[in-house]
């Protein structure tokens, strides 16, 4: 394997793999990335046998053809620390990887492709094509809310729903809950599935927020992203996702409306001295008045008082900062609104004049 390429053309393919790659692994070829040359292009395939990353690249030039696998952490940091513009070359013998560009050359420790365990999926897959921005919108906008380490494995995730022409995402933790909606989607399919959080993230980064199309392919056991230069598999958590309808609270809620960056930067001061292990805040509200309180072991407090849009009855209700701030940092809008349903019930917060993206977060006791 013999062939020339520009940093430009390989980087972001060489980082996307070494994100996938598994370093821990007991297994080394895992934390391998596989390089391949085909039809004048370069296959990076990374996996850790849970989900797999595969894109192409175009290559200046191919002498020869091959294949072989290669330190994905420490080719894809090479390659970051080259100067814009470098031109690389890649010669593969006796078993070790050579690159040189400009006055630097160096040998990498290779393992053979043959061992590369890739993913296969022998099932049938249910296609639907999509928006990139879409996918992308929906994923980032709810990947927050997902647990990481829960013992309620199917938290650690998210649920991907398609009701026909309609495509929603939720995730929660058990303490806070992200649903987005998108009705943009040209499909009769109706499938739950929960993908797991790694794929989650990792595919949040790989979608194009450009509006191209892109092919979904959901089976019972695996879910398929395909673009004209990506290829992205990964294997669905199996179990079922809790109703997460049920989450809403019901009754007469009590609407407020705030700037989002007042309250963003409010908050963000508060916590400077909250509690650190619990992160609360007292929300107090009257007619048009918020004030917020924060306090910690050490007898210190923050106090500050925010005009909002709000003549219900006066309600003294406590949240975590850091929920809060989640949230505020996902919507896009100048003001946001807050539906409060009493003081041992979860609120509702979405951005203004949008019903697409809704967030539920329960109280804290104070």
């Amino acid at each position: 394997m013999k062939f020339d390429a520009e940093k430009s053309q390989i980087v972001e393919s060489l980082q996307n793999a070494a994100a996938v790659a598994e370093r821990r692994q007991t297994i080394p070829i895992l934390a391998n990335v596989r390089l391949k040359t085909l039809n004048g292009k370069l296959e990076v395939t990374a996996t850790d046998l849970e989900i797999q990353i595969k894109t192409y690249s175009e290559l200046i030039n191919i002498e020869e053809e091959g294949e072989t696998t290669v330190s994905a952490r420490k080719m894809s940091e090479l390659c970051r620390s080259l100067p814009d513009g470098e031109k690389v070359n890649f010669s593969l013998t006796s078993g070790k990887l050579t690159v040189r560009a400009n006055n630097f050359h160096a040998d990498f420790a290779t393992i053979s492709p043959d061992d590369f365990p890739e993913i296969e999926i022998n099932e049938e897959l249910n296609p639907l094509k999509i928006n990139s921005s879409i996918l992308k919108r929906v994923l980032t906008k709810t990947s927050f809310s997902m647990a990481s380490q829960d013992v309620r494995y199917y938290l650690n995730g998210m649920l991907l729903e398609v009701q026909g022409s309609k495509i929603n995402g939720v995730a929660t933790d058990g303490h806070r809950l992200a649903l987005s909606s998108s009705s943009s989607v040209d499909s009769n399919l109706e499938v739950r599935n929960i993908l797991p959080r790694k794929a989650v993230l990792e595919l949040s980064k790989l979608l194009s927020a450009d509006d191209e199309d892109i092919n979904l392919m959901i089976g019972p056991s695996y879910i398929e992203v395909k673009s004209e230069n990506l290829s992205f598999s990964s294997k669905l958590i199996d179990g079922k996702y809790p109703d997460y309808d049920k989450v809403f609270p019901t009754g007469n809620p009590l609407p407020v409306e705030i700037s989002k960056d007042l309250l963003q930067a409010a908050l963000s001061r508060a916590s400077v001295l909250s509690n650190e292990k619990y992160r609360g805040v007292r929300f107090q509200l009257s007619e048009n008045k918020l004030k917020l309180t924060a306090n910690n072991p050490e007898q210190e407090s923050a106090e500050e008082e925010l005009s909002v849009s709000y003549n219900g009855t006066d309600l003294e209700v406590g949240f975590n900062i850091g929920y809060l701030l989640d949230v505020l940092n996902s919507i896009e809008g100048d003001n946001v609104n807050f539906e409060f349903f009493g003081e041992d019930s979860s609120c509702i917060i979405k951005e203004q004049n949008s019903e697409n993206d809704v967030y539920v977060i329960m109280p804290m006791r104070l």
